[in-house]
């Protein structure tokens, strides 16, 4: 079966993505969340520090940008079989600007970058040596995004967009095949969403614990929908259901071992957390999302941090629907 066989002259519209998006909300969010912590986690692990790690993946972005600019497609053993790679020139104040890093921390983290063998500068040029390309091979993220894809074709095919669901090892294949196009994509997705998140947590490290929270809660309340009557979620009421069917938390041990944050550091974004009321800790030492009492649309509207958090997940969700719609018409159409 190929991905060729779409109604609607062969192309994915993003508005059917965007109706089985919807449609399907409490299956599709829960994968979003377990790709979102998977990368989270790998990315912690390369640099045991999120900026520098955020400044290599919007460098590599670049290239890949540019070599679209340029009609250039390269594999994924085509591209990572290079040596080394220059990349477009860059700005550090942009960079310090796009990314909400400070100018003198985003010179240090480059410089820190450099020592480790990770870039090399040439008098006005900079490359990506072959272990800054081993620090963002996204081997792990490749497959996950198959198996997100994969779920999704599934719901597609229900809905009549396609044959049959798609495998994940297609899917695979199609995203190594035609990957700096892919991942181009990608980024456009993903790095605006970690920014986004790390204006409103204040860095990375807290929101990547929050969130690890978050995928609990989510798992917690699908266990409770299935073992009784199931309320409808959507986009709009996530939030309101989290707090009200997400009722059991991780400890801060377990946090930091599925985070890959140190424990000292994980408690203190626990802390900071709690005092921004995002979190509460049970009597068990357990922490929440919220942990408020019952929520509903009104109060999530009267409260500006809920209000805040639920219009920046909405952002997200757009860009997540054009994502998924670009990737599946660049495998439809390669």
């Amino acid at each position: 079966m190929s991905l060729r066989e779409l109604k609607f002259s062969n192309q994915i519209q993003e508005e059917q993505i965007k109706s089985v998006y919807h449609k399907n909300f409490n299956y599709i969010v829960t994968e979003r969340f377990y790709f979102q912590q998977q990368w989270l986690h790998a990315a912690y692990n390369r640099f045991k520090d999120f900026d520098k790690y955020l400044i290599l993946i919007h460098l590599v972005h670049k290239t890949f940008k540019a070599y679209g600019d340029f009609q250039i497609k390269n594999s994924f053993d085509e591209f990572y079989a290079k040596e080394t790679y220059e990349i477009p020139k860059i700005n550090v104040i942009d960079l310090s600007r796009e990314l909400l890093i400070s100018k003198e921390t985003t010179r240090r983290k480059i410089l820190e970058m450099e020592r480790d063998g990770a870039i090399k500068k040439d008098k006005k040029k900079i490359m990506i040596n072959r272990k800054g390309q081993e620090y963002q091979k996204p081997k792990d993220s490749i497959r996950n995004m198959a198996r997100l894809l994969s779920r999704f074709t599934d719901f597609l095919s229900q809905a009549g967009y396609l044959d049959k669901k798609v495998e994940n090892s297609v899917l695979d294949k199609k995203i190594r095949d035609n990957f700096t196009q892919i991942w181009t994509i990608f980024f456009e997705f993903q790095i605006p969403t970690i920014v986004g998140w790390k204006k409103f947590f204040g860095d990375i490290e807290t929101w990547a614990i929050w969130a690890q929270c978050a995928y609990n809660q989510n798992l917690v309340m699908n266990k409770g929908f299935k073992e009784s009557v199931s309320p409808e979620l959507t986009a709009d009421n996530f939030i309101e259901k989290i707090n009200n069917w997400g009722n059991q938390g991780l400890n801060a041990m377990t946090i930091s071992e599925l985070s890959g944050i140190p424990r000292p550091t994980a408690l203190r974004k626990l802390n900071t957390l709690i005092k921004r009321k995002l979190l509460k800790k049970d009597k068990n030492n357990l922490y929440l999302l919220f942990g408020l009492p019952k929520l509903d649309t009104n109060t999530i509207e009267k409260d500006v941090t809920l209000k805040t958090v639920r219009d920046i997940n909405k952002t997200n969700e757009e860009r997540f629907i054009r994502m998924l719609t670009k990737i599946l018409n660049t495998i439809v159409f390669n």
